[in-house]
């Protein structure tokens, strides 16, 4: 299931941008019976300096026919009060559940040493079992691509 969304995501992706990193995780609690596997992939429209990153999480769920997709994109961008309300009210025309989350760091009082802005949402897509839940699933990912590659515009 993993594998098959992780190739369904870089197909549709690659028309917006490019993924630069891909890591398969896998652990085991050790006081609980259970694994959890994940991959994370990290998708930029353009691998420079300063602009966003997406990281794409994928968490496969117990029943291993269905996987959650959880998406973070994170911003050096630090915007005045309007800009970040700006910023959140485009992003949530693109994809409404979405949230926001604001950071900063800082090492002082008063002297900030970084900050960023993190958008993210996520949903749940199971394995096709027919032609056309297949084709469903091709057209959210479709969309779920097209949608990122406009957060990650917006974000920068």
């Amino acid at each position: 299931m993993l594998q098959y969304i992780t190739e369904q995501i870089n197909e549709f992706l690659s028309g917006h941008g490019l993924i630069t990193d891909v890591v398969l995780r896998s652990e085991r609690s050790l006081i609980e019976d259970e694994e959890t596997r994940e991959i994370a992939l990290t998708f930029m429209e353009r691998e420079a300096e300063g602009y966003p990153i997406a990281t794409i999480h994928l968490f496969l769920l117990p029943d291993e026919n269905s996987c959650e997709v959880e998406v973070e994109i994170e911003s050096s961008l630090v915007p005045t009060d309007a800009e970040l309300h700006r910023v959140w009210n485009q992003a949530r025309e693109v994809v409404a559940e979405i949230a926001l989350t604001e950071k900063r760091r800082y090492l002082e009082a008063g002297q900030q040493a970084e900050a960023a802005i993190i958008l993210d949402y996520h949903f749940i897509v199971e394995m096709p079992q027919t032609e056309e839940e297949e084709a469903e699933l091709s057209d959210r990912l479709l969309r779920f691509s097209a949608d990122l590659g406009k957060l990650v515009r917006l974000a920068k």
